[in-house]
């Protein structure tokens, strides 16, 4: 009959490989995450630089414009709206301070956002508009939501991960 069992010293030597290959797996997965993080942060820095400096470098954007969302939640869905310039008698144009609740509640009465987005606006037909509250993203570009449960500005804005909006 053939003993099958290993020795002592064959399990030991068995074990001592196993930890070694343990050990290697884990530096190299380690090394595995450690470049794919690194990869990420850095596209993530990269865009949020050239995001954030597109939308700083025009300060238009911080004070005549808004978006407007369909649902209190910064990935909803939105439509970017804006204030025009208005021209002076002497033909230079004024930058006007818009204000963001105004300009997204203009949105919402027409259905050009909310649940009544898909329709094309139809003359003379408007659309109730929820009470809205005004958030200021990480870019200065202020963020407009429908605020259904009438929570405090500060609390809404919070618990989306934004600043409440001073106007």
């Amino acid at each position: 009959m053939i003993d099958l069992e290993p020795s002592l010293l064959e399990y030991e030597e068995l074990g001592r490989e196993l930890v070694a290959k343990a050990i290697r797996h884990e530096h190299v997965s380690t090394i595995r995450r450690r470049v794919a993080t690194g990869a990420a942060v850095g596209v993530l820095a990269v865009g949020g630089i050239g995001a954030a400096w597109v939308a700083l470098a025009d300060p238009a954007l911080r004070t005549n414009a808004a978006y407007c969302h369909s649902e209190a939640d910064p990935s909803s869905s939105f439509v970017g709206v804006g204030a025009p310039d208005a021209e002076a008698a002497d033909g230079s144009l004024l930058q006007r301070d818009a204000d963001p609740i105004e300009l997204c509640a203009a949105v919402w009465r027409i259905g050009g956002v909310g649940p009544h987005a898909t329709e094309p606006p139809v003359d003379g037909v408007t659309y109730d508009v929820p009470d809205l509250t005004a958030c200021l993203r990480l870019d200065g570009i202020v963020a407009v939501f429908p605020n259904e449960q009438s929570r405090s500005r500060v609390d809404l804005c919070r618990e989306l991960g934004l600043a409440p909006w001073h106007d």
